[in-house]
């Protein structure tokens, strides 16, 4: 058995990565860095997709991370840059074009442009850069160059963008929304050539003077004239006749009869020009392409066929008069009747366009497997991560959980117990008098419409009419409108209850609570911030976020420190980065040992920041460098602000060492390629 992986699920997937960090309740994705031990070997090493390197190692050597945002990444697309003199691949929905150089990008310096090559001009190079000041009008659908390439302009993006997401090998994709809302579905864009025929004699041009025009008052009626004409009547009937000059210019009409006699000879068109021709206005006649579709088209497709008189007058191109809307089925042929005397039909064959039309979709329609993460660490990220060592690993890590969180809150309604659940909610209130009680998990409302309002393992939150009391639960069955029935017994009786959608987006566990202002959490997910609401699952007790302490720092969840930190003092000597440090006699008998990232100093005081941890350091003991000899006591400790081995680490990747300083900012490309 056989399957195919297709090039829009690859970019599916990519687009569900991106869609992740914006969705109501979205994925936290953080990059981070580990490994500021120099490592010994020149070569830098594969990781390895084991349990060990994913989920304890990385976390032993874990340095610092941060969020990313949806501005940090993008779908990306092979860079492929316009040269002069290459051969470029013609879009085709035929064709397997994933790997194909049908796309080219031209740096303008400010921006970078992308145009999708529609026609090679009968693959042949190319040797006219397209350029970005000529897409306007007509040239925003299709832009053709001297060279006879036909582009499609798909969008531009900026030096900044370029610089933060772009490489030689990859640029991102970032739609331009004129070029998405001015795509057509099911429009033809291209009829190619299979076999360009012989002997369409069926063509001419000329220009009409006064008397040629209207012939007896008539506004059908045209008379035609030059030396090459052919005189046998019908010999130009079914043609389509253009004005591609003067008055009524880019007009054009089928005849429905082309007759000669004594008097001249005339063209009948099938209905009159909007803009009458006049004395000057030039006109072409060329072989019309019938094209077919399945009958759900809504609007036509017109196209003409243009004659090469020095090739045994073949078919050179077809030209698009009107694209059609539509066409999900369709053939092309050219008309010619039986007296021009035809020796080879020519073959045809409409090209589909993408579904939703060229430009809807670039990322799709340019075969983006790949994700780009444009990331940045600035310095100390408002002294929140280190800047001093090494880092030589970098990584995503997703949904991590934290700890060593406080709240400082205020207006709390209740008392929230140890080991509790909060969650954070954004309530959207649904009724105002519904009833419940403490003996029964029913909920009564007579102007409800649970069946609309409400699904089966929704979180709904209940406030009492006085406001003091508060539950927080889950819907467990909807009887009809009216009555529901929910996860748990209610914590408190009214018959005045409002319901709220609680809309939760971040839950915590109250390791205990300080005093009537201040509480700590573990297992943090999500965020939360200043003026979040957030209210315990058994207690019922609500209260406001005033600010979030982590390690004793008022910082949020923006970015974290995953060493080991200690205040303390240094009592002699000067530690250095890397070594190992160890509380005891010696390092081969100490109680506790960790790899030394950094000492701060400020004054006396010394801030240690370690890896790797061995055991506890107790408050009060010495600590001492196995390399430098030197000494120092630790008077407090705090631990890695991330539960060890939460979330999960979705990527590894090993680089070459990056050091970090004050005043500093390392930005960084990471690409992550969804192909089969």
């Amino acid at each position: 058995m056989t399957k195919l992986i297709t090039t829009k699920f690859q970019t599916h997937i990519g687009n569900q990565l991106l869609e992740s960090l914006t969705e109501t309740s979205n994925t936290a994705y953080y990059a981070f860095v580990a490994e500021h031990i120099p490592r010994t070997a020149n070569v830098i090493p594969t990781p390895l997709n084991n349990e060990k390197t994913t989920s304890i190692d990385i976390y032993r050597n874990m340095i610092f991370g941060k969020r990313l945002k949806s501005s940090d990444m993008k779908l990306a697309i092979r860079n492929i840059p316009w040269v002069s003199g290459s051969h470029y691949t013609m879009y085709d929905d035929e064709e397997v074009l994933d790997d194909k150089d049908f796309y080219v990008v031209v740096d303008e310096i400010a921006f970078r442009h992308v145009y999708k090559c529609l026609d090679n001009n009968g693959n042949s190079v190319s040797t006219s850069q397209p350029d970005f000041s000529h897409i306007v009008g007509s040239n925003t659908i299709l832009y053709e160059t001297a060279d006879g390439f036909r582009w499609k302009y798909m969008y531009s993006i900026s030096a900044a963008e370029y610089d933060k997401f772009g490489t030689a090998s990859y640029i991102p994709v970032i739609s331009n929304n004129s070029v998405t809302a001015n795509s057509v579905r099911g429009a033809i864009d291209i009829i190619k050539i299979e076999d360009s025929g012989k002997n369409y004699g069926n063509y001419t041009e000329g220009t009409f003077v006064g008397s040629d025009l209207r012939i007896g008052g008539n506004s059908l009626i045209y008379a035609i004239s030059n030396s090459t004409l052919k005189q046998t009547n019908g010999y130009y009937t079914d043609c389509l006749v253009y004005l591609n000059s003067g008055n009524g210019a880019g007009e054009y009409k089928t005849i429905s009869n082309y007759y000669s006699n004594s008097s001249g000879s005339y063209v009948v068109v099938n209905n009159a020009f909007l803009t009458d021709p006049q004395n000057g206005t030039t006109y072409q006649i060329n072989p019309r392409v019938e094209i077919t579709g399945d009958g759900f088209e809504t609007t036509n497709a017109v196209a003409r066929a243009l004659v090469n008189s020095l090739a045994t007058n073949s078919i050179y191109r077809v030209e698009m008069l009107e694209r059609g809307v539509g066409y999900f089925y369709n053939t092309a042929n050219v008309i010619a009747n039986s007296m021009v005397g035809v020796t080879l039909n020519a073959n045809l064959r409409p090209i589909y366009s993408p579904v939703e039309g060229h430009g809807f979709n670039p990322a799709q329609e340019l075969s983006s497997k790949h994700v780009c993460i444009g990331l940045e660490f600035s310095n100390s990220e408002m002294n929140t991560i280190p800047t001093d060592n090494s880092f030589e690993k970098i990584g995503i890590l997703c949904d991590p959980k934290f700890t060593n969180v406080a709240f400082q809150y205020y207006d709390a309604n209740g008392v929230f117990q140890d080991a509790e659940k909060i969650y954070k909610i954004n309530p959207v209130r649904l009724n105002t008098n519904a009833t419940m009680n403490i003996t029964s998990q029913g909920l009564t409302c007579v102007s409800g419409d649970f069946l609309n309002q409400l699904s089966v393992g929704d979180s709904i939150y209940l406030k009492s009419s006085n406001g003091l009391a508060h539950m927080i639960t889950n819907v467990s069955s909807i009887t009809n409108a009216t009555y529901l029935t929910l996860a748990t017994n209610g914590i408190f009786a009214c018959t005045e209850t409002s319901v709220y959608q609680a809309n939760t987006s971040a839950i915590a566990y109250v390791s205990n609570t300080a005093n009537s202002t201040q509480m700590f959490f573990s297992n943090v997910e999500g965020q939360f911030g200043t003026g979040d609401a957030f209210i315990g699952d058994k207690s019922g007790a609500k209260a406001f976020v005033n600010t979030v302490i982590r390690n004793s720092e008022t910082k949020g969840f923006e970015t974290f420190n995953q060493l080991h930190k200690y205040i303390g003092i240094v009592t002699s000597g000067t530690y250095s980065e890397d070594e190992l440090i160890f509380q005891g006699n010696t390092a081969s008998t100490s109680t506790a040992n960790a790899s030394l990232f950094s000492v701060a100093l400020n004054g006396s005081n010394a801030t240690f920041y370690t890896s790797n941890q061995v055991g506890i350091f107790s408050i009060s003991n010495t600590i001492t460098g196995n390399t430098s000899g030197a000494t120092g006591v630790i008077t407090s400790r705090f631990g890695p602000e991330l539960v060890c081995g939460s979330g999960k680490v979705i990527s590894i990747e090993n680089i070459d060492s990056v050091e970090r300083a004050n005043n500093r900012t390392e930005s960084l490309k990471l690409f992550y390629n969804f192909g089969a």
